[in-house]
């Protein structure tokens, strides 16, 4: 005897229902055990945030675009990454920053900026930073990123 359509329908009904279930507990999982390992994280103190060990200060913001005005301040890690791209440690929204755009390092008290080929560069009192060798900055020098300008400030 085949099948009625009413009862095939219901047996549809009733799989969908299943399947559907069965999707919820896996985004509960999954969202569960995202949430112990944040926890965990966030509970080790190894992984606390590095210490700041200086600050650059937005002078200028000659692109005019930016949301950075002057005067606005940056903390500063022994290595600090900035760029666009989420894993910098200063995110700029600027259409004038690569996702990876430069790296300022402080080794024993002296500052080190590098250009990480970025598209438009990254200068020191006007002088390129090449990617290969770093330059020497100390406090009060211009760092200029893309085209927003920061005095390092210690």
């Amino acid at each position: 005897m085949p099948l009625q359509l009413d009862v095939f329908l219901l047996i549809l009904r009733l799989l969908l229902i299943v399947l559907l279930y069965l999707f919820l507990m896996q985004v509960v999982i999954a969202i569960t055990r995202d949430l112990k390992k944040t926890a965990a994280v966030s509970a080790n103190p190894e992984n606390r945030a590095p210490p700041v060990v200086g600050h650059m200060i937005v002078v200028d913001n000659a692109d005019g675009i930016s949301s950075l005005s002057p005067g606005m301040s940056f903390d500063l890690a022994p290595i600090t990454s900035i760029g666009r791209g989420p894993t910098n440690t200063i995110q700029l929204t600027d259409n004038f920053i690569s996702s990876e755009h430069s790296l300022i390092e402080n080794h024993n008290g002296i500052w080190y900026v590098r250009d990480v080929n970025s598209k438009y560069g990254t200068y020191v009192n006007n002088q390129p930073a090449p990617a290969n060798k770093p330059l020497p900055a100390k406090p009060g020098d211009i760092v200029k990123i893309g085209f927003i300008s920061f005095k390092l400030v210690q």
